[in-house]
């Protein structure tokens, strides 16, 4: 496969997680929270098999990817638990650039913690920078913790934390176990997790079977997560962490753009600049090797 075409599928699989927010937002009309998550991640786990076969990859998993992967997906349930809750409530233009920026600072700053090691100056502006985009986009200057919740912005937080957590369960798995079976077992785990979270609290995984739903509930599963996880993976040994890292600034941008033309959201001036705050804060952070090899 060619660079060329590595970008444009790439490019397409950042549009995909970008649209995944407006799908995410339509879908939270049909049933509630878990349930989708049920529906996202039993479709994406059962279409992720002929990804293993085409990939050639083992199923094999040996105790501790199986332990990460059990960890890895109740930090996976919870985190869209979050997202769509916080959906239910918020804006998904909002939601998709808050929650993409903040996850890799969060990121960043959780193994500064873990590792014991203090950020460099570079970093500590990016993560300042960061924070503060992030306190715009949610007009922190007159927000208390109803609104908060209200907004939806609580639920957004805490997904962007659930998912910098589960990053770095990904970053140990990967010690003993390929990505791609890591991710074959986290989505299965996830669809048990869910499922006995929804028999637990009486609710049934039957959903509307209506062209909104089932397109929408596709495009999430298959078009956002298992192509679009699945062409991040193939992009980062092709091309490199540092290549592929920088195709996710599209999704904050593309998700803005499509809640706008396809659900009406307005586009708050403060949700542009806090976004473009938080952009550069992510530039800042992970391009920080190239800038020094350049040097």
């Amino acid at each position: 496969m060619g660079n060329g075409l590595l970008y444009l599928l790439l490019t397409v699989g950042m549009v995909s997680w970008g649209e995944s927010w407006i799908s995410a937002k339509v879908l939270t009309r049909f049933a509630e929270p878990e349930v989708l998550v049920f529906w996202r991640f039993f479709i994406t786990w059962l279409t992720f098999i002929p990804v293993m076969f085409i990939m050639k990859k083992s199923f094999k998993i040996n105790s501790k990817g199986l332990v990460a992967a059990i960890v890895g997906a109740v930090f996976l349930v919870l985190y869209n638990e979050m997202f769509f809750t916080g959906l239910i409530y918020g804006l998904a233009g909002a939601g998709g650039i808050l929650v993409t920026t903040l996850i890799p600072l969060i990121t960043f700053a959780l193994g500064c913690v873990f590792t014991l090691k203090s950020p460099t100056l570079r970093d500590s502006a990016g993560l300042i920078l960061g924070f503060i985009g992030a306190a715009v986009i949610m007009e922190v200057w007159h927000i208390n913790m109803h609104l908060l919740f209200k907004s939806g912005n609580a639920y957004f937080l805490i997904a962007a934390t659930t998912w910098a957590l589960l990053t770095h369960t990904s970053k140990r798995a990967n010690k003993y176990v390929s990505l791609y079976t890591f991710s074959f077992y986290l989505f299965m785990f996830t669809s048990v997790i869910i499922f006995v979270i929804i028999y637990a609290k009486g609710l049934t995984v039957a959903v509307p079977a209506n062209t909104m739903f089932v397109s929408n509930i596709m495009l999430i599963a298959v078009g956002a997560t298992t192509y679009g996880t699945t062409i991040y993976f193939i992009a980062t040994n092709v091309l490199g962490s540092q290549k592929a890292s920088s195709f996710i600034f599209l999704v904050p941008l593309n998700a803005l753009v499509m809640s706008y033309l396809f659900l009406g959201e307005a586009i708050k001036i403060n949700t542009v600049v806090g976004g473009l705050c938080a952009i550069t804060a992510v530039y800042l952070i992970n391009h920080k090797k190239r800038v020094k090899q350049i040097a």
